[in-house]
């Protein structure tokens, strides 16, 4: 029987495993632990994060970044500040740089060296990786647990449960832990796709496809602002992209869809009136040319033809041809360009899972409420944050922290 066995072979997982094994190494009482992972090999979705550069935290993290059981976590935040985890990885020989807007990665932007140093890490301290693992069930046993998968079982007397959520499904998160949990008696919130893509109305974005620009996003339920934000928008065959889109899509599990609308300020420096006069100079250069062209100056030639078709419903007209009330139509769809939500992109599509186990049914050391030994971290709780490392912090602090309390 092992002392520890940790499910999930991701960032929280590999995180708790090897705080363990180190303060217990630390106390002088060997611990016999094992990480249970399904895929062929750990890490899988941890080499993706940050576009393979793996963004392992940011120096803003704090709990005013996340969403979700916020003040349930706020102790765990507290412990383990972004300062606290850079420090823990120079102590097992990873150095790391700080890039714009706070974001930490591996001093070699790759992720590999996050991993190859968590593997080391756990060969050092004697945690054995057992991979083609998938647990299927937990089961009480006198002393302890039996993880169940379908041709053998492992006993441990305490378990850290790391499955991660929903997001990502092709790496190997596909909910597995809500039920490997629910039999003693966790539950889950709404669980929605976060960091993803927001779908729209294909007609209206596939002529963009590829096209990225600057704007002041909105997002409006019932004409509502919900969220406001400001970035670098991409467009795709049928979906609204970029970090800033990303940051909206967990709200979208929150509401009806048919009542929600992305709007884009293309041109958040300058008022209405100041673009009809940069659209009438546009005009005067040359009437005979397409009213499309005449927002060349302020937009990319595909964006400009579509505003102004969305405006006028032709953008092809002569540009001699508008009145000022065309004018003014063009300079209004420029601050404010909407497409309609049709939902958030699937889950193989999203970085992160919006919702989770309530942090009220564990304890400020991530132990079950319902079940002395069994502890979770990570995304399988109810705890998400934005783009810029919050994510990865949070698996790392909360894997520390599940580990170190499951050795105390």
């Amino acid at each position: 029987m092992y002392d520890l066995a940790v499910i999930g072979g991701g960032a929280s997982g590999l995180a708790a495993a090897l705080a363990a094994a180190e303060a217990a190494k630390r106390a002088g009482r060997p611990l016999r632990a094992a990480v249970l992972e399904k895929n062929p090999r750990v890490g899988k979705k941890l080499l993706i994060t940050g576009n393979g550069r793996c963004n392992l935290t940011n120096l803003g993290a704090g709990p005013e970044k996340y969403y979700g059981d916020v003040g349930g976590a706020a102790e765990i935040f507290r412990r383990f500040p972004p300062e606290k985890i850079i420090s823990l990885f120079r102590e097992h020989g990873l150095l790391c740089r700080t890039l714009d807007e706070g974001r930490v990665y591996p001093y070699s932007l790759q992720a590999s060296s996050v991993l190859n140093i968590l593997r080391a890490g756990l060969d050092a301290a004697g945690v054995e990786t057992v991979c083609d693992f998938p647990v299927c069930r937990i089961e009480n046993i006198p002393g302890g647990f039996a993880l169940v998968s379908e041709t053998k079982a492992v006993k441990a007397k305490r378990v850290v449960v790391a499955c991660g959520g929903r997001a990502c499904p092709q790496s190997g998160s596909e909910g597995d832990g809500y039920a490997l949990v629910r039999p003693f008696g966790h539950t889950a919130t709404r669980l929605s796709p976060a960091l993803a893509q927001i779908r729209t109305d294909a007609k209206r974005v596939r002529a963009l496809k590829g096209v990225r620009c600057t704007a002041e996003v909105t997002l409006l339920h019932g004409g509502r602002e919900l969220k406001k934000t400001r970035g670098e928008v991409q467009f795709t065959e049928n979906s609204l992209s970029g970090i800033c889109i990303f940051e909206f899509a967990r709200f979208l599990g929150e509401y009806e869809a048919a009542e929600l609308e992305v709007t884009l300020d293309l041109a958040p420096e300058y008022g209405i009136p100041e673009l009809e006069t940069l659209l009438c100079a546009g005009v005067n250069r040359d009437a005979e040319m397409p009213a499309a062209a005449a927002s060349e100056g302020i937009l990319c030639k595909a964006l400009g033809g579509e505003v102004t078709k969305t405006a006028l419903g032709n953008a092809s007209v002569p540009a001699g041809s508008l009145t000022a009330q065309d004018v003014r139509a063009v300079a209004e769809t420029i601050k404010r360009f909407r497409f309609p939500v049709l939902g958030a992109a699937p889950w193989q599509n999203a970085q992160v899972t919006a919702g989770g186990v309530p942090l009220a049914e564990v304890d400020a050391n991530l132990q079950s409420r319902f079940c002395k030994g069994l502890f979770l971290c990570g995304e399988i709780l109810n705890i998400d944050g934005g783009c810029g490392g919050y994510n990865l912090h949070w698996a790392w602090a909360s894997g520390v922290a599940a580990g170190l309390a499951a050795v105390r």
